[in-house]
């Protein structure tokens, strides 16, 4: 299993840069701001729902859990990515 705090100092170094970051990039991507601003819209609705208490815990609990899934499915895709990147730059540096 691959060490994952490497990727947490990604994270870090791209979340904290000065000029394109992580949120400039997402304010600037049309796709996220449009599934944000349908993420709020659907939030209102939920809270008018007027649940129980027990039922707000379930669906959020739901959500949780496909928010986990769906960030760790990302996770795996990216560090798949990275070692596709650096496996094709050691195939590369040996061509010389």
């Amino acid at each position: 299993m691959i060490d994952t705090k490497i990727f947490d100092m990604l994270y870090s170094y791209l979340e904290e840069r000065s000029d394109n970051n992580v949120r400039s990039q997402l304010n600037a991507d049309p796709e996220y701001q449009n599934a944000l601003a349908e993420e709020c819209e659907l939030y209102q609705k939920y809270e008018n729902l007027n649940l129980s208490k027990e039922q707000c815990k379930v669906i959020e609990n739901w959500v949780d859990a496909v928010t986990a899934q769906n960030s760790t499915y990302s996770a795996v895709l990216f560090r798949m990515g990275m070692q596709c990147c650096f496996s094709l730059l050691m195939q590369l540096a040996d061509l010389k």
